[in-house]
């Protein structure tokens, strides 16, 4: 018996609450919230997919890409699990399996939540914009109240509460189409959302934020039936927008790093009062606008002139790529010494920021494994690897695609594509305006994924996946054709291990961090086999020296090419005064990572070299380091 409508809404609900819980204290890629928020998604998906198995809820009607789209999504979780018997770090594989386990799960949860709604994109449509509305306002609101995020004394750039200023401005960029949408229906309320979202991804200084949010627009504006007063829309919360980012620019409390707590209160406040008086602005001019029909020859006529309008500028656009075309790709291709900063003054550059020196060191990791790639969540090794510069370091490429393609190999990449060509061949046949804007967001997330590391952030891949996964229902919902108790069941149990795999690696964080005995740290141990650290962690705490070897030993095994195992088995050999394995550990230490610890001149790695073969090089002064004479 199928339950009744408030029962039916429970999914949508629970979706709902995990991307407030995501938004808001998710905290960056914190494992800590990756484990409850991850794993209520997990247990929420299970339960419902229980439900829809018993025959309590109705199966969600599924056509060729929508099913494509999950047996993709969670293919990729299961090769990403496998990459673990290969990699260069197996715990950040297993990590990284977990990770994208919630991700499959927040999938799951959004096709059975649209399942069991009448109306799905209208109602997700409207708790989209309730939230992000939500979001856009508490970070507003957190660079006017300096205590809300005292992190902002160091870097101006707009991140609370999700911790990165590019993961906020794609959201902001999201939240374009759906403030469209929502002023097809409430002129003044939607134009007000627009406007927040223009303000928060200037405020981020985020060039492809700021680009994705245009082209939301322009790509609302293209399908809607009401293009002038989208345009008009448009207009308005952009051109408050840039009024108030103005007024920022001027208050180095806002937009300048480094500002003492008093110099933020001070202009806090001014600027709390600039946000609130171009939000009344917006919202009058909004409702006069609203109030003046437009008659059909002056539509036509506005829509003619911004078509017109557009096409020159793209032509514009197009003669000057070409004609700049060198110097818009040296600025882009630039060197790691010329990383730009985090100020407003990068919003006019065309530099890359160090992101094609990290995709070309991806590519490179894949042409030697492409079969299965280094492991899921190994890129930071490679980078180590072959950095030519000690001044920047990553621990992602920034290209999602291009990191599946270089962590998990050639079969990765294919279910990751894949899975994107499935949600996409859903996505085009969305019908309606809620979900045409929904579909746009989405599609805003795809395009973001080829330039950031949105894959490390619950905060954004758990609620867009969640929205991809409701657009890939096709029609109206169907009762189950048999009750599968035991098969629901097992989709529980399978949740609770997965639970689990998601639990056990913080668990052993947390008891690492506290330990003061052997005990505690076999405990950490048993919760995470594959981690290095507690290995490390043991040998110390270890009084047999063959035993803390052996275990030295096993760290090394586990992350060969990991510079701090063998620069912790080379302390070892030190403190027992083995100097010619101390030397040959550290040299181990520096070939991984040139720039690190062993690469510093006259240190460790030359101090050892000394004490086994008894040669300085000419770069120590006096032909010894000054601190050990």
């Amino acid at each position: 018996m199928l339950a009744s409508r408030p029962v039916r809404a429970i999914p949508a609900a629970a979706g709902g609450a995990l991307a407030f819980a995501a938004f808001f204290f998710a905290r960056g890629t914190t494992l800590s919230s990756l484990v409850w928020i991850g794993g209520a998604a997990i247990l929420v998906a299970a339960l419902a997919a229980a439900a829809v198995l018993a025959g309590a809820l109705p199966a969600p009607r599924l056509g060729g890409p929508g099913t494509a789209f999950l047996v993709a999504l969670f293919s990729l979780a299961v090769w990403v699990g496998t990459t673990t018997l290969w990699s260069a770090s197996p715990e950040d594989s297993w990590q990284y399996t977990n990770r994208t386990l919630v991700y499959a799960a927040f999938a799951l949860l959004g096709v059975l939540a649209a399942g069991a709604l009448p109306r799905p994109a209208e109602t997700l449509a409207a708790g989209a914009a309730a939230l992000l509305a939500a979001l856009i306002g508490w970070a507003l609101l957190a660079k006017c109240v300096p205590s809300l995020y005292s992190d902002y004394g160091r870097l101006a750039r707009l991140r609370a509460p999700l911790d990165y200023w590019n993961e906020l401005a794609l959201l902001a960029a999201v939240a374009v189409p759906v403030a469209l949408w929502l002023a097809s229906r409430r002129y003044a309320a939607g134009t007000v959302l627009l406007y927040g979202a223009g303000l928060t991804v200037l405020l981020t200084y985020s060039r492809f934020g700021l680009a994705l949010a245009c082209l939301a627009a322009i790509a609302w504006i293209a399908l809607a039936r009401d293009r002038v007063e989208s345009l008009a829309a448009s207009a308005i919360g952009g051109a408050g927008a840039g009024a108030v980012f103005a007024v920022a620019l001027a208050l180095p409390g806002i937009t300048k790093d480094g500002q003492s707590h008093a110099v933020r209160a001070h202009d806090g406040w001014i600027f709390g009062l600039a946000v609130v008086g171009g939000g009344v602005v917006v919202a009058l001019v909004a409702t006069l606008v609203a109030r003046r029909p437009v008659s059909g020859a002056a539509r036509r006529r506005i829509e003619r002139a911004a078509a017109l309008a557009g096409a020159a500028a793209a032509v514009v656009l197009l003669v000057a790529a070409i004609v700049f075309a060198h110097r818009i790709w040296h600025a882009f291709a630039n060197p790691s010494s010329s990383q730009i900063g985090s100020s407003q003054g990068r919003l006019g550059s065309l530099s890359s920021s160090n992101r094609w020196t990290w995709w070309q060191e991806a590519w490179h990791a894949f042409t030697r494994h492409p079969g299965g790639g280094t492991g899921a969540g190994t890129f930071q090794l490679t980078d180590l690897h072959l950095r030519t510069s000690s001044l920047v370091t990553t621990t992602e490429p920034h290209n999602v695609p291009l990191q599946f393609l270089s962590e998990t190999g050639i079969v990765g990449f294919l279910l990751f594509i894949a899975a994107a060509v499935a949600a996409a061949a859903a996505l085009v046949r969305a019908r309606g305006p809620a979900a045409v804007a929904l579909a746009i967001g989405a599609a805003v997330f795809g395009l973001h994924l080829v330039a950031d590391t949105d894959w490390d952030y619950l905060a954004t891949c758990g609620p867009l996946l969640f929205v991809v996964g409701a657009l890939t229902v096709r029609g109206p919902s169907r009762p189950p054709a048999g009750r599968r108790r035991l098969v629901a069941v097992a989709a529980v149990l399978f949740s609770l291990a997965a639970v689990y795999s998601l639990a056990a690696p913080w668990l052993a964080q947390r008891d690492l961090a506290s330990a003061t005995t052997v005990a505690q740290v076999k405990r950490a141990h048993a919760f995470d086999p594959l981690s290095t650290d507690v290995l490390t962690e043991w040998a110390a705490f270890e009084t047999d020296p063959n035993r803390a070897l052996a275990l030295y030993r096993e760290a090394v095994s586990l992350e060969p090419g990991n510079d701090a195992t063998w620069t912790a088995l080379g302390d070892f050999f030190w403190s027992y005064r083995r100097w010619t394995e101390a030397y040959l550990a550290y040299s181990q230490a520096w070939r991984d990572n040139r720039y690190g610890p062993m690469g510093i001149p006259c240190g460790r790695l030359d101090q050892a070299r000394y004490k086994a073969l008894r040669v300085w090089p000419p770069s120590c002064p006096g032909g010894r380091p000054a601190a050990n004479r």
